[in-house]
């Protein structure tokens, strides 16, 4: 009888902490050749989400601000998220509340998948960059997307989350990133003059 108790209270636990949408990026090309980045959030027919940011049930769709200083190379933040966002980031494992992730999808912020108008850094489909963003997740995610921070110029400034898939279609979740470098330290030989 415990057990059984023991087995439906934390079912019940993990059913209350479950996410219950997903977002996803995607590139495509307009009608006259102009790139266009949309992210679409989903929502589990059971989750309010959707309704609260765009007053739909299911899914909430947004075409991305080109961000001002972003295609080429001169944006700091970008080189950081494409060239060593693993080295320089960690995963706080700190998940962001769903009723934050509404907000999150409204403001200023870029949602930026490896697969990035913005990678002026490598190649479009490049296996490395893919590599450090699924590495800053906590479970296998086969797209993750990093968060960035906009400010008033549309300029990203800020990484801030990394969105990582969980089990099942609408159990993303977003973390907390955070600013922790890894240094490596390797072992020189010294010598000198005699």
């Amino acid at each position: 009888m415990l057990h059984k108790l023991l087995i439906s209270f934390f079912s019940f636990i993990t059913i209350q902490t479950a996410h219950a949408w997903t977002v996803n990026s995607q590139i495509a090309i307009g009608s006259k050749g102009e790139f266009q980045d949309t992210v679409t959030l989903s929502c589990r027919p059971d989750e309010t989400l959707c309704q609260q940011v765009c007053q739909a049930k299911d899914s909430c769709w947004k075409e991305q601000e080109l961000c001002f200083n972003c295609l080429g190379t001169a944006n700091p933040i970008l080189r950081t998220v494409f060239t060593e966002i693993n080295r320089l980031y960690r995963n706080s494992k700190k998940v962001v509340p769903t009723a934050e992730i509404g907000k999150v999808f409204q403001k200023e912020h870029v949602f930026i998948s490896a697969r990035s108008i913005y990678n002026f850094y490598s190649a479009v489909d490049n296996a490395d960059v893919l590599a450090r963003f699924q590495s800053l997740c906590p479970t296998s995610s086969a797209q993750p997307l990093v968060v960035l921070g906009k400010n008033f110029n549309n300029e990203p400034v800020q990484i801030k989350y990394i969105i990582c898939e969980g089990v099942g279609q609408y159990n993303q979740g977003m973390y907390v990133l955070e600013y922790s470098p890894q240094t490596q330290v390797g072992i020189t030989n010294l010598t000198t003059k005699p």
